[in-house]
């Protein structure tokens, strides 16, 4: 035990020797142990026992047997007494989730007194149900490993040992601990996995267990491949002006298309089969393809993958005369003259004459359907087409407004004026419209 232990800190650069350590402590045999086998390995320990009161005598019971413990051993303790019950009411968040923030900001704050590291009792068995957990609700790349040996200050140094090997250390070390009766309870998924899966493994194909967790190994080594893959592929995307991000093509279907789609759209709101109908997408180079999230959506364009920044709900401004201002629309009014015309004043800036509108007008954003006449072509044509022939990303689209009075189109904003408005020298009032924005 304490050589396998003293191995997996050194592999994993847990902590370096004789390293002052704080131990979460429960009372239970996993915590118990590790707070053992830690002081055998010469690290000064600290001991913190999170109180959740959820068993009533029970939880005092186990706190006063971790108390007891540091008093008769001369190990510092503290207590730290949450308030689950409040916490899982005033948030929505089941018992289980409400203790375990509780309980993994209580053991934050102890770090920023120092030591800075709190040691974890979680073992091998308990990576292999969490690994089973995981795939049976959806653990993505990221869970392939289990339970990771180090994350941020949380070190688990029992890792690489068994439930079994903890119990006969117990046994041999004269350990005593506390039982939580909640751990036989099968209404938690965990402790089906622990009492009736496994076993099952190993009753079928006896040592299966012992054959998982190298399995799990391995697996934890192609997850650092996986991220590595996910950071290179990271290296070739740009982000434009609008914060859309543009994937192309070859940087996802190299061989891990669902690796790096994993990352790239994690927590934004995609289940899964949401990635494989991606793939289908790029594959079949359905070009227009929109896949919404929760935070972003992703479109198939030409050559690579748009994810943009989910486009708010649409809105419009109208204008019933000239002088008229909305403060929180993106467009600015401002009268001139024809000699005051700025002929390279660039895409976002057009000139009407004012006589030629019927007024009001308004800004919204574009229709299926549109029609326009722009300047210089001589007839119609649908809005859509214009952005099609003028390439424009299916992201960037959703965003591109028109200007329209009672009568028609005037502008497709930052593209096309109207031929039938453009002021000329023969205009006596002249518009200049700037489109703000990025």
């Amino acid at each position: 035990m304490i050589d396998e232990v003293r191995r997996t800190m050194r592999i994993h650069d847990l902590a370096r020797p004789g390293q002052p350590l704080w131990v979460a402590v429960s009372g239970g045999i996993d915590s118990m142990v590790l707070l053992h086998v830690l002081r055998a390995l010469g690290h000064p320990c600290r001991v913190v026992h999170v109180d959740h009161g959820l068993r009533g005598a029970g939880s005092d019971a186990d706190r006063d047997h971790v108390v007891a413990h540091c008093h008769k051993e001369h190990i510092p303790c503290v207590v730290r007494r949450v308030d689950v019950g409040e916490r899982s009411v005033r948030t929505g968040e089941s018992t289980q989730m409400a203790a375990r923030a509780l309980r993994l900001a209580a053991l934050k704050e102890v770090t920023a007194e120092g030591p800075d590291l709190v040691a974890f009792g979680h073992h091998a068995d308990d990576a292999l149900e969490s690994f089973f957990m995981g795939l049976m609700q959806g653990l993505g790349a990221a869970g392939w490993s289990g339970v990771r040996p180090r994350s941020e200050s949380f070190i688990r140094p029992l890792i690489g040992v068994d439930r079994a090997a903890i119990h006969a250390y117990a046994t041999d070390q004269g350990i005593t601990w506390r039982e939580d009766p909640s751990n036989r309870d099968v209404a938690y998924l965990r402790n089906r996995v622990r009492h009736a899966l496994l076993p099952q493994f190993e009753q079928w194909r006896p040592g299966s267990q012992a054959n998982l967790v190298r399995n799990m190994r391995l697996l934890a080594e192609l997850d650092h491949l996986a991220r590595q893959a996910g950071e290179g592929a990271e290296r070739t995307i740009s982000t434009d002006q609008h914060g859309v991000m543009h994937i192309p093509f070859a940087t996802i279907m190299n061989g891990t298309p669902r690796i790096v789609l994993h990352r790239l759209l994690r927590d934004k709101g995609f289940h899964p089969d949401r990635l494989d109908d991606i793939i289908d997408a790029i594959q079949d180079q359905r070009t227009g393809a929109r896949f919404p999230g929760i935070t972003v959506e992703v479109f198939v364009d030409r050559g690579e993958l748009l994810i943009a920044p989910q486009s708010p709900a649409p809105r419009s401004w109208t204008f019933p005369h000239a002088e008229a201002e909305h403060p929180d629309a993106p467009l600015r009014i401002t009268t001139s003259s024809f000699n005051r015309i700025v002929l390279n004043a660039g895409t976002s800036t057009a000139w009407f004459d004012v006589d030629r509108i019927a007024w009001p007008i308004e800004l919204r954003p574009w229709r299926p359907g549109d029609r326009m006449r722009p300047d210089g072509l001589g007839g119609s044509k649908l809005v859509s087409d214009i952005l099609i022939d003028a390439k424009v990303p299916r992201s960037t689209k959703e965003r591109v407004l028109v200007l329209a009075d009672t009568d028609r189109i005037l502008w497709l904003c930052g593209f096309r004026i109207a031929a039938d408005v453009k002021a000329t020298s023969a205009s006596t009032r002249v518009l200049r419209l700037d489109l703000l924005g990025p």
